[in-house]
């Protein structure tokens, strides 16, 4: 019993030395809830899967599927300079970005961890569309108090390979926001720029 008692000892301690060594491999960055209970809390939570953690991993190993919940929903016209933004997202579309008209969405499961969905899913730009994405009050934010010392990045998921895939861009540290020239929509992410690896969740239900 004791020899199990130490190994198990042994363990956490190698765990809690990978989690201060991953740094800014974390792949979700999350703002910290506000007041008493955050905005997740007020909605149905049921179907999220649980957050990763440091280690790219969830928290307590469950494979609930992700809900993603339509926050924004607009038509955008081919010959028409538009913006669209939802929650930390903003898309900027220049007159012929889109070769047909089409009904532009923005999905998330929480406001709070930057991650979205943009539709309809696979339309591809003539002409690049600006993507701003509004990172205050996360782990990459300088004045956050949970700052990680990182620098943001986005990432795409190729559907065809399963992999995350990083976006060029730029930031804008005055103003906390990550800018992204977007040649397609897809499902993106913003993690650090030590990148990491893991398996995308379930996409669940659109």
């Amino acid at each position: 019993m004791r020899m199990l008692t130490n190994r198990r000892l042994h363990q956490v301690l190698v765990l809690t030395g990978a989690i201060l060594l991953a740094g800014c491999s974390r792949s979700f960055l999350t703002a910290p809830a506000s007041g008493t209970a955050s905005a997740a809390a007020e909605r149905d939570v049921s179907q999220v899967r649980p957050q990763p953690n440091l280690l790219g991993g969830v928290i307590d190993g469950g494979d609930k599927l992700l809900s993603w919940i339509t926050i924004v929903q607009t038509p955008v016209l081919t010959n028409q300079a538009t913006v669209v933004t939802g929650h930390r997202w903003t898309l900027q579309f220049a007159k012929g970005s889109l070769t047909a008209d089409a009904l532009v969405t923005i999905q998330d499961y929480d406001p709070n961890i930057l991650d979205v969905q943009f539709g309809p899913t696979g339309t591809k730009f003539a002409v690049p569309v600006t993507l701003t994405v509004d990172f205050s009050n996360t782990a990459v934010d300088p004045g956050d108090a949970h700052y990680n010392g990182c620098e943001p990045a986005l990432y795409w998921l190729n559907d065809q390979t399963g992999a995350w895939e990083e976006m060029p861009g730029r930031v804008d540290w005055t103003n906390k926001k990550l800018i992204v020239q977007l040649p397609h929509f897809s499902r993106y992410e913003v993690g650090s720029k030590a990148g990491w690896k893991q398996s995308p969740p379930p996409r669940g239900d659109d």
